[in-house]
């Protein structure tokens, strides 16, 4: 009944706003939430869209870049609940965010042509449709054009970091993001933190200066996992947050909207925590 990871096409998701709230009141969802990446455009669509039928809660997934001690880049993602969607300070992080995600993607596509691979910009495009582009309109640009079999490989073969063609991302910094969710009135949670060494010194940094929460409900997290970061905000006084992360029906997979179970007693901490806000 609850889902509060969920990306319509404003992002990279294939669903427009209604088409999802369509497809959760269809299903049974009560309470969701969009966080679509680096964008709020998709809130009030999917609020109108809903009416009554369930509760949407205005949220963002913001993508920011960690640099670690050793210089490497992390990519991080910062997710806001209950934000203000007029606020100046949040509105001004996802401007730079807009700018840099258009900057990249046109990177990208200069170093997948100088490896034999003609696409262009209108051929990313079109696979994005309505929406913003991204990594995966990207990719099936790849496919589409020959230069690899299918995503999983065109993601594999230029846009991991260790990969000749990859492009790195200029980003805000996670602090930037969770200042600017907290300057909009809403909860940080990082998502999906997942299990790689600079996580936890980096949600513990973070808590100190306004993090909120950790997503220890995600696709990703196996019970092992859940129970580390369940653990984890237990004794640091930290919220949890939860949801599918779903990003629409893609290609032969099927939707994950309402995949995860999230227990209620999370969004009731959650309001609560908004409350007192």
């Amino acid at each position: 009944m609850i889902d509060l990871h969920l990306h319509t096409h404003h992002s990279d998701g294939t669903w427009s706003p209604r088409e999802l709230v369509e497809h959760a009141v269809k299903i049974g969802m009560k309470h969701i939430a969009i966080t679509d990446h680096d964008t709020i455009e998709g809130v009030d669509e999917a609020i109108e869209a809903a009416g009554s039928r369930l509760e949407i809660i205005p949220a963002v997934e913001i993508n920011t870049v960690y640099d670690d001690a050793d210089g490497a880049g992390h990519d991080v993602h910062i997710l806001g609940y209950f934000i203000d969607t007029q606020s100046k300070d949040l509105g001004a992080v996802l401007a730079r965010q807009k700018a840099a995600r258009a900057k990249h993607v046109h990177d990208c596509i200069e170093l997948v042509v100088a490896s034999g691979v003609k696409i262009t910009a209108s051929d990313v495009q079109a696979c994005a449709g309505k929406g913003a582009v991204g990594k995966a309109h990207l990719a099936e640009a790849i496919v589409r054009a020959g230069g690899a079999q299918d995503v999983s490989e065109a993601y594999q073969k230029y846009m991991v970091r260790t990969s000749p063609f990859y492009a790195p991302r200029r980003s805000v910094a996670p602090l930037d993001a969770v200042k600017a969710i907290r300057a909009a009135g809403g909860i940080p949670s990082i998502a999906h933190p997942g299990k790689e060494q600079h996580v936890i010194p980096l949600i513990g940094s973070l808590a100190e200066q306004g993090l909120i929460g950790i997503e220890a409900y995600h696709r990703v997290h196996n019970l092992s996992l859940l129970r580390q970061y369940l653990r984890y905000a237990n004794r640091h006084s930290m919220l949890v947050t939860g949801g599918s992360d779903c990003h629409g029906p893609y290609q032969q997979y099927q939707s994950m909207m309402g995949t995860i179970s999230v227990p209620p007693e999370v969004l009731k901490i959650l309001k609560k925590a908004r409350s007192r806000a």
